[in-house]
């Protein structure tokens, strides 16, 4: 655990702040410079790019992760692993732009029937609805965004395989979310409209690939020339398998993450899934734990399988989820403790009737058992039952888009939410049985029923302390408040031996 901790623990400092950025530009840009239906847009953009960079990525992320170990040679050549696996996510690209093009009348069809159906509805106003919505005016701009967001996701991978992962980190949750926040600021100031932020966002995205190519060439660690042999090492067959496979699989897993933000759209308008992705985006931090412990633990696993070193992954497995547990409970609970003043702070009542807060309740309850789950999905991906993972994500995503059909027409965002702790749950009741039983590997313990414990203490201090009189004073008190109450119950209760090390290592150093 010794790379992980060094590695995890600025991952983890650069994953905050990129979190308090995101938060600002949240809570108190995008609601100040943007209405409900410009937020959705934006957020809808996001996930169509993601999708649609994960189907043209022919699982190239995947490959690297696995393979890159079993091709790895000293010449930095890496019997030209690298420049093949490349290849092949162009002409993934390619081809899934031709299909991007193909069905547009079709893809644009459902978001144009539903802005005239919806005009009509009871919870919607004929006057705000959009003669053309966004994504039929904007179409076209997905193309350039998503391959930025491939050629990155390829570039961080490249560097996550040689433990290189804190520039990328930076550059995703850090660079590009102070761009973000510029750009607000001067739609706010009245210097930007709402195109010309799109314009410059899709921009910024090629800006972070580019500076991200520029840090691997830095390393020295990959040779651009291919040796005479070119690619005859390297088993096509197996590793373009395992690629397809892990392409749909990975596919089908953020669809689940997107499906949400998708459909709402298509079927109540990009305004009601503003105001849902807003209180999923607050929650998201909820995931921030695990998202910094995966750039280093992915690499970790798929040595340990390769070295058959299954009593490391284990101790990883454990570690994971009982730190994630801890850290994403505390992050829960102080959200929730500071309702009303996250309310204050938005100043916009689009996004801030108190009946939406069940939104935020059923949506972090899904990260919390998600991120619990530890790295279950990535022990079974980057094992030989890989396979396992693609069948299980197409059952969960027809049950999870059957259940949206069902519970949006009645519910809005709520019956989105509540098909996404449904389907998160059912995924990571499936991986833990089966690594339990398969492997004899299971990451829980009473130590986990002890977070609950804590949670709720420090939930309770912060709940019943008085109101401060200024927001600012109050956010800080009463986060400090439950902070240090669940603190100290998670220290004395020894739940995580990682993080009491590193708080006895602190004192230590403050008391010397």
């Amino acid at each position: 655990m010794g790379l992980v901790k060094k590695d995890a623990y600025k991952n983890t400092v650069i994953s905050y702040g990129g979190m308090i950025i995101a938060y600002v530009n949240t809570v108190m840009l995008f609601t100040v410079s943007c209405t409900a239906s410009e937020y959705g847009f934006y957020n809808l953009i996001i996930s169509i790019s993601v999708l649609y960079s994960l189907a043209a990525s022919m699982g190239v992320p995947s490959i690297l992760a696995k393979y890159f170990p079993v091709y790895r040679t000293d010449d930095k050549k890496h019997n030209g692993f690298m420049h093949w696996s490349a290849g092949l996510m162009f002409l993934g690209f390619i081809a899934a732009t031709i299909l991007f093009v193909v069905f547009k009348p079709v893809i644009t069809a459902a978001y144009a029937e539903t802005a005239k159906h919806i005009a009509a509805a009871k919870f919607k106003k004929p006057d705000a609805v959009r003669a053309e919505p966004f994504l039929v005016e904007y179409y076209y701009y997905l193309i350039p965004l998503s391959f930025f967001v491939l050629t990155f996701n390829y570039l961080e991978m490249t560097g996550r395989v040689i433990y290189q992962t804190i520039y990328s980190n930076f550059l995703q949750n850090v660079l590009l979310r102070l761009i973000t926040t510029g750009m607000l600021l001067m739609m706010i100031a009245g210097w930007m409209n709402f195109d010309a932020f799109i314009v410059v966002y899709i921009a910024a995205n090629g800006l972070i690939s580019l500076l991200l190519l520029i840090n691997i060439i830095a390393t020295k660690k990959y040779s651009y020339r291919l040796n005479n042999n070119r690619f005859k090492a390297i088993n096509k067959r197996e590793v373009l398998g395992f690629g397809v496979f892990t392409m749909i699989s990975s596919s089908i897993y953020v669809l689940l993450q997107k499906v949400d933000t998708l459909m709402l759209s298509s079927m109540a308008g990009d305004d009601i899934q503003g105001v849902y992705s807003w209180y999923f985006n607050i929650a998201i931090v909820i995931s921030v734990p695990a998202q910094a412990l995966s750039r280093t633990t992915y690499a970790i696993v798929a040595d340990a399988w390769k070295a058959n070193n299954r009593e490391n992954i284990k101790d990883v497995y454990y570690k994971t989820s009982i730190i994630q547990m801890v850290i994403g409970c505390l992050l829960f609970i102080g959200i929730i403790v500071n309702r009303e003043n996250l309310y204050a702070i938005a100043h916009n009542k689009e996004f801030t009737d108190p009946k939406y807060f069940t939104l935020f309740l059923v949506i972090g309850l899904g990260f919390l058992v998600d991120i619990t789950g530890g790295l279950n999905t990535y022990i079974i991906t980057t094992s030989h039952k890989y396979r396992l993972i693609t069948l299980l994500t197409i059952f969960a995503a027809i049950f999870c888009i059957g259940l949206n059909y069902i519970l949006i027409p009645k519910y809005y965002g709520l019956g989105a939410a509540i098909s996404y702790l449904l389907t998160t749950l059912g995924i990571n009741l499936c991986t833990w049985f089966y690594l339990k039983y398969r492997f004899n590997m299971q990451p829980f313990g009473y130590k986990h029923l002890l977070v609950i414990v804590a949670a709720i203490v420090g939930w309770a201090a912060g709940r019943y302390l008085w109101r401060m009189p200024t927001v600012l004073l109050d956010i800080a008190v009463r986060s400090c408040v439950t902070a240090l109450v669940y603190g100290v119950l998670a220290y004395f209760f020894k739940i995580s031996v990682d993080i009491n090390e590193k708080i006895d290592a602190t004192l230590k150093k403050i008391t010397k």
